[in-house]
């Protein structure tokens, strides 16, 4: 959406108030599917690094003892 820029001289109406009002309250809770699916990718490589990072400290204690 893009943003409006008002200066002091510029008044909006209250119907135009309410109009952007409930604009910005839909867009607020509109579903983003690409980002809850790279929001979900981003916990799963996290996941990824934390399994694999400790199966390399355990083939390390391994290997050393």
């Amino acid at each position: 959406m893009p943003h409006i820029y008002t200066n002091s001289s510029i008044r909006l109406t209250d119907e135009l108030e309410r109009q952007l009002m409930l604009q910005a309250i839909e867009e607020q809770f509109r579903p983003r599917p690409l980002r809850a699916l790279a929001r979900g990718l981003r916990q799963v490589g996290k996941v990824v690094k934390t399994v694999i990072g400790r199966r390399v400290d355990a083939t390390s204690a391994h290997s050393a003892a």
